[in-house]
């Protein structure tokens, strides 16, 4: 059901957006409320506590996020405290982001590496993304250091291991066999 609550909304929004050519903008305004409510769990809670009135928790909306978010925003956010869906909006935005990402062309990927990528080395692996896959490539760096050398690219729900210790198992497994 989760899936469908946040499907539907996400979709809704990402809808009106298109009518009001304003999608670019509140996928701005999604990505500052999910770093708000990830960085303030205590405000999620608040925001998702049964026994707190609808009345308080619109508010608070006011409270917090007018003058930060557009009115269609703040609406929105009424929207699903008035149909109790609180508990979604962190879905609800992931949700969003996927049906974006898509509508645009935009593809996430995560080097995973042992150490920080340059800019530079950032910057050039994602424009070789951008022309093999044949769309935008929006690049994170994450450190492991578990990783012996190369990078381990996370696309979607695939695994690109251009790792040393990835070749070595490799080899390892030729040599089995």
């Amino acid at each position: 059901m989760a899936k469908l609550v946040s499907s539907r909304y996400a979709l809704a929004l990402f809808e009106a957006g298109l009518d009001m050519d304003r999608n670019n903008e509140f996928n701005k305004e999604l990505d500052f409320l999910k770093a708000v409510f990830e960085s303030e769990a205590k405000l999620l809670q608040i925001f998702n506590h049964p026994r707190i009135s609808k009345s308080e928790k619109k508010s608070l909306i006011d409270n917090i996020f007018k003058g930060k978010l557009s009115e269609e925003m703040i609406n929105f956010l009424y929207i699903i405290v008035d149909k109790r869906r609180e508990g979604f909006i962190l879905d609800i935005i992931e949700k969003y982001k996927e049906i974006f990402n898509e509508h645009e062309n935009i593809l996430n990927v995560v080097a995973i590496t042992a150490i920080p990528m340059k800019e530079s080395s950032k910057e050039k692996l994602k424009s070789v993304l951008s022309s093999r896959l044949n769309k935008k490539v929006e690049l994170s760096n994450k450190v492991d250091k578990t990783v012996i050398g190369g990078v381990l690219l996370r696309v979607e729900n695939r695994i690109i291991d251009g790792t040393v210790k990835g070749q070595l198992e490799s080899i390892g497994k030729a040599l089995i066999v």
